[in-house]
């Protein structure tokens, strides 16, 4: 290769790194580089997916929503996370969670960054139509999240404002890692693999289950799909969740 051609292979590099590294003051403004060069995913493989959680994952991360009621008006909360920290590449990623029944109580949403001891955000969220796995999008929210801190988030049914002690809490502790190890994860879209496998196996779980519950929302009879977020589901310890998955009239 001639000096001429070598300066335009690196102009060429600066240019593509000039438009996929974020700019001052705003950090990771594209979510997934490897997009913009390897083009549409294929469609979903029949492979499950496996979860290999990352270095820095512990300690234990997730609080598991007891069940409130009796006589058959039992409700149960719980988040879709591992009991561990889970990891995103997402700066506002969607937070998924369980519901076995529509409550009739009011419920809320809080964002708790370990380094401080007062929310960042908590606001109250509409109940949903149906039971079953629902999400939240920080986007929709306005909140973001910094790299290389660890945040915890809690979904709240208010059976009782006045004695909180009553009411049914599950959590989660998420992590963003930052945008340079984000760059050189390889999300492997040109071959057979899914981005839920990717995810998974690169450790990005609420990645991996939020693109696999956004599939099974916009799909919801695919049985092959489910059976991928039970599969995730058993591997993290939520296996009630997953039968739900299972179930034949099982709900998105």
């Amino acid at each position: 290769m001639n000096t001429a051609t070598t300066m335009m292979t690196i102009a060429a590099l600066l240019m593509l790194t000039a438009l996929v590294s974020p700019g001052p003051g705003v950090a990771g403004v594209v979510e997934n580089p490897i997009l913009l060069v390897q083009g549409p995913p294929p469609p979903a493989s029949s492979e499950l997916p496996l979860y290999k959680p990352r270095k820095g994952s512990t300690p234990r991360g997730r609080v598991d929503g007891p069940v409130r009621g009796s006589g058959g008006d039992e409700v149960a909360l719980q988040v879709l996370a591992p009991d561990h920290v889970g990891f995103t590449m997402k700066k506002d990623p969607a937070l998924c969670w369980y519901l076995s029944k529509v409550p009739a109580q009011p419920m809320e949403f809080t964002l708790v960054d370990t380094r401080v001891i007062k929310p960042i955000l908590e606001t109250r969220i509409p109940a949903p139509a149906r039971p079953g796995v629902q999400v939240i999008r920080l986007k929709d929210l306005g909140q973001t999240l910094e790299p290389g801190i660890q945040y915890k988030w809690y979904v709240a049914v208010l059976v009782d404002p006045e004695s909180p002690s009553r009411n049914l809490i599950a959590g989660g502790t998420i992590e963003r890692i930052d945008f340079l190890e984000a760059m050189t994860i390889n999300l492997s879209y040109v071959g057979a693999r899914d981005p839920v496998s990717d995810y998974a196996e690169a450790g990005l779980w609420y990645d991996a289950i939020a693109e696999l519950s956004e599939l099974i929302a916009a799909a919801p009879t695919d049985r092959g799909l489910r059976k991928k977020r039970a599969s995730l589901l058993k591997q993290v310890g939520l296996p009630e969740i997953a039968e739900e998955d299972l179930r034949p009239t099982g709900t998105p």
